[in-house]
């Protein structure tokens, strides 16, 4: 039981969902960075293909340890998610389709909205998995 716990610790510490986080800041600095280039459409979709997956993987993580946890806030948190999810889908098509006459700017505000979600929303889930991790008594 003790070895669960521990892992149920590492794997919704503040430490693990912020290498997450930056793991997708990453992809969307890349992402922003070939299409200022110039770079390829073919790696333009790649980048673009791996953010989405990336940011799938981490909410279903978030939302796994906000179920477990039985946190207050999953509601409003997935809502969230399935909003952010949706402007990387609109950015996706757009830039598949062409139609996209600005591309920085999309990628800025996907970027923009992703960075206050995680300054505000995530902020707000580390701390309270933080309590809920915490053996008993400290």
């Amino acid at each position: 039981m003790a070895a669960m716990e521990e892992s149920k610790e590492q794997v919704y510490s503040a430490a693990s969902m912020d290498r997450e986080h930056a793991g997708q800041l990453s992809l969307l600095n890349d992402l922003k960075a070939a299409v200022r280039g110039g770079a390829p459409e073919s790696l333009v979709y790649t980048l673009l293909n791996d953010l989405v997956e990336h940011t799938n993987l981490h909410f279903l993580s978030e939302q796994l340890a906000m179920k477990l946890h039985a946190y207050a806030a999953y509601e409003s948190h997935l809502l969230e998610h399935e909003r952010l999810l949706a402007e990387v889908q609109n950015l996706k098509l757009s830039l598949e389709a062409g139609t996209t006459t600005d591309k920085h700017s999309l990628i800025e505000a996907v970027r923009s909205w992703l960075v206050v979600h995680i300054q505000t929303a995530d902020k707000t889930l580390a701390e309270y998995l933080a309590t809920r991790n915490r053996p008993a008594g400290t």
